[in-house]
């Protein structure tokens, strides 16, 4: 077995379709999405085994894979530099037929930290990693130590085959709230890049009202042509103006919404009720069987509210590698601040990206 760096998309590509845990947030296109927006350096290699006779080194076709991992190198201010699978996204991480490869794969990422002085590797994992060892030697920095934090979990729900059937499962509140917004005069559509601005308006003030700085609109300008077939956004309107939206990613028999938001000043109405209403409705009329709502906390308000509609947590896993067993806080990260609410719409589209390229989160 040897490691490789990925020169066939296709390849990658391949493997994820294949594997238990692959999923849309695995594909080799987010190298492209995360190079092109936030210039973030990127490493995608892979664990190979060749068949018999002489090796060629960039002979990838012709060997067997047997793992990926993708890292994203991170610097932010005050010398946070650190390796990550994947930012800004739920999961990514190791995918890997067995330990042995897994443990090869992690090897070779803690030659990559070194390289690059990282002083972390962060690898969110949606399954636990096959028997790693609680430690790696390193030829000349000591000994890097693994950690892991189960601090959120992937809610998802299985889908029934239409979504008439889909509103009768639902509780009678819940089907209330929905049958609300839509005699409150929301309506909403799916579609592609055309909606791309309204989308953006809406979460570009909502993460404003949060506190949060914003991705950048050619994030998902990028997303949305990088994954056109894949990708869509869920928009929700009164009065022709946007008041709820989402981007969600089809990948096989399953929906992902990785960014969704709804106007404030509409939830009492039931914006936000009709939006995730609206993605599940798509997801059942289009044959998808699984709708995943993303990560939350255990306990927190989002995960309650996805909670209401079906969903079952499962943890996530996040793996954190260090050097000489400095710990890292899962928590300490940031990506809400009081100050940042009190910023016109304006101003905080234009600062928010530069900033928000730092965070993993």
């Amino acid at each position: 077995m040897r490691i490789v760096d990925c020169q066939q998309p296709d390849l990658w590509n391949r493997y994820v379709a294949a594997h238990p845990c692959g999923g849309p947030f695995h594909l080799f296109g987010w190298k492209e999405v995360f190079q092109q927006v936030y210039g973030l350096s990127a490493f995608y290699f892979m664990a190979v085994d060749d068949p018999p006779g002489p090796v060629n080194a960039t002979d990838q076709p012709h060997s067997v894979v047997r793992g990926i991992c993708a890292l994203f190198l991170l610097c932010s201010p005050g010398n946070r530099r650190r390796l990550i699978a994947l930012p800004y996204l739920d999961v990514g991480g190791i995918l890997a037929d067995n330990a042995e490869s897994e443990t090869r794969l992690l090897q070779h990422a803690v030659e990559i930290a070194r390289a690059n002085r990282a002083r972390w590797i962060e690898l969110r994992q949606a399954a636990p990693l096959k028997g790693l060892p609680a430690s790696i030697p390193a030829d000349t920095d000591g000994i890097w130590h693994l950690q892991v934090s189960s601090h959120k979990a992937s809610l998802r729900r299985d889908l029934p085959a239409d979504s008439g059937q889909l509103m009768r499962s639902f509780k009678s509140k819940l089907r209330s709230q929905i049958r609300k917004a839509m005699k409150n005069g929301f309506s909403h559509t799916v579609g592609g890049a055309e909606l791309l601005f309204a989308f953006y308006a809406v979460f570009s003030r909502n993460m404003r009202d949060l506190g949060s700085p914003v991705h950048a609109r050619r994030l998902f300008e990028t997303v949305l042509h990088t994954f056109s077939r894949q990708a869509r956004i869920v928009l929700v309107r009164q009065d022709r103006k946007a008041v709820a939206a989402a981007l969600v990613l089809r990948f096989q028999n399953r929906l992902h919404n990785p960014w969704a938001s709804s106007l404030r000043s509409h939830r009492r109405m039931g914006a936000n009720m009709l939006l995730y209403w609206a993605m599940l409705a798509h997801a059942c009329d289009t044959g998808l069987t699984t709708f995943d709502f993303g990560r939350s906390s255990p306990g927190a308000g989002t995960f309650r509210f996805k909670r209401q509609w079906g969903a079952e947590p499962s943890p996530l896993y996040w793996y954190y590698l260090t050097l000489e067993g400095k710990p890292v806080d899962p928590l300490s990260e940031r990506l809400s601040f009081s100050a940042w609410k009190r910023l016109p719409v304006g101003i905080s589209r234009l600062l928010g990206p530069p900033v928000r390229r730092h965070i993993g989160l």
